[in-house]
């Protein structure tokens, strides 16, 4: 009889999460708890669970055959809320922890306890919410978990809630300037969580719009240990896997990259739309990515010239660095099968390693587009103003009067001279 294959994806692309409560001491304006955000319309809140207890969730995670690459998030809601919260955090076995709390928690128990069983976390965060606690106090609670030395690399953060002027008082930004003021002086460094997500309008009503495939990086384990793999379907309690604690009938996830029919495109995934872990495949089987700003993780499931746009777009946007990975992964596409690149590819890539400060490679690369056939101007012109910077001019002269009339290249000279000298 074969063995039944372990249903939970471990790669790098997946993250773990383990939402040990939905309950929090907090009342956000913006959280997805909330009956009602906006005035008027009413939304059906995240709501309560049957718990697991800390014995049941850490029998079960330590009972699992492997670990994933990433960290294992502790969150909730609060998740020092729970009532085994420190015997959860102090017995797990083999994982690398992260803990995602308001810091609201009593820290002297906290760090006394984790000490005593010789444990820590790789890795936490911790959001300051004005309305909810003293800047002062979480400056303090900040600086003394920071120093305890019980989690290796601490993260505090602000919401980013500038553009929502309407979740913000007078209370709220004199809170934000003196948690500034006192974090500065103790030599703590924080950084801004932006508000993801769609905010007003359709943000709540959900319409089913397509149906679309997906595919998601998230392994989320609700608080009664359901298996979710987007956050939509946890908070919707729609779609399980199954229960970690009997992890034998569990469905299989799908793996990074095999995508499955959803109906819930246009509505999903609110607060992880941005995080880079998910992809989405319309009816012509074109991939496309939810976050224009991360395509590390899915620009090998694109088609060449989805990924030649994005790196189009990431040189608009002034990330040259970026454009030039994403061109790369196309020109290595259309290579596939003993193929060439297109020489369009090649030029866009020497203009894009060009912005990116990367001369040499630049002029090799538009010299290679040239040789493929390419007579763009604009190409013509960097490669005759990268050879004079790289000291390689009178190579290129020799290079380019291989494919274009002496007449010619003098009129690109002369051009270029006009421009950069």
């Amino acid at each position: 009889m074969s063995t039944p294959t372990f249903p939970l994806p471990t790669t790098r692309e997946h993250q773990w999460v383990v939402y040990l409560t939905a309950r929090c001491n907090f009342s956000c304006d913006y959280c997805i708890q909330k009956g009602m955000i906006i005035p008027g319309e009413k939304r059906r809140p995240w709501g309560r669970y049957d718990e697991l207890s800390g014995e049941a969730w850490v029998s079960a995670l330590n009972a699992l055959p492997v670990r994933p690459e990433h960290t294992l998030i502790l969150t909730g809601g609060e998740p020092s809320l729970h009532r085994d919260f420190l015997y959860i955090a102090t017995h797990l076995e083999g994982y690398k922890l992260d803990l995602t709390s308001n810091l609201s928690f009593d820290i002297d128990t906290f760090v006394e306890t984790m000490k005593q069983a010789g444990k820590t976390f790789y890795s936490s965060f911790h959001t300051y919410h004005p309305k909810f606690m003293a800047p002062e106090d979480f400056v303090q609670r900040a600086k003394k978990l920071r120093d305890s030395g019980v989690i290796e690399r601490p993260v505090f953060s602000l919401l980013d809630l500038d553009a929502f002027p309407h979740f913000r008082d007078q209370e709220h930004d004199e809170n934000i300037r003196a948690f500034y003021e006192s974090a500065r002086s103790l030599g703590l460094e924080f950084q801004r969580n932006e508000f993801r997500g769609n905010h007003m309008g359709d943000a709540f009503t959900h319409e089913r719009k397509q149906q679309m495939g997906c595919t998601s990086g998230w392994v989320n384990f609700a608080p009664n240990g359901d298996i979710h793999n987007c956050q939509f379907h946890l908070e919707a309690r729609k779609n399980s896997f199954g229960n970690i604690t009997q992890i034998q009938d569990c469905r299989p996830i799908p793996a990074f990259g095999e995508f499955f029919s959803c109906g819930d495109f246009g509505y999903c995934d609110p607060c992880h739309e941005n995080s880079g872990r998910g992809a989405f495949m319309d009816g012509t089987g074109k991939i496309f990515r939810r976050n224009a700003d991360d395509s590390r993780v899915y620009l090998r499931w694109m088609r060449a010239e989805d990924s030649l746009e994005v790196g189009r777009r990431f040189l608009e946007e002034g990330k040259p660095e970026e454009a030039s990975q994403a061109i790369l992964v196309a020109i290595g596409k259309q290579q596939e099968g003993g193929g060439e690149a297109s020489p369009e590819s090649w030029a866009e890539l020497g203009l894009a390693l060009w912005a990116g400060g990367n001369e040499k490679k630049a002029l090799a690369a538009i010299l290679h587009a040239i040789q493929l056939g390419s007579r763009d101007p604009n190409c013509l012109c960097a490669a005759v103003e990268l050879g004079r910077r790289t000291g390689h001019q009178d190579e290129v002269q020799v290079d380019l009067l291989q494919f274009l009339p002496p007449e010619r290249l003098q009129e690109i000279e002369k051009a270029v001279e006009a421009v950069f000298v």
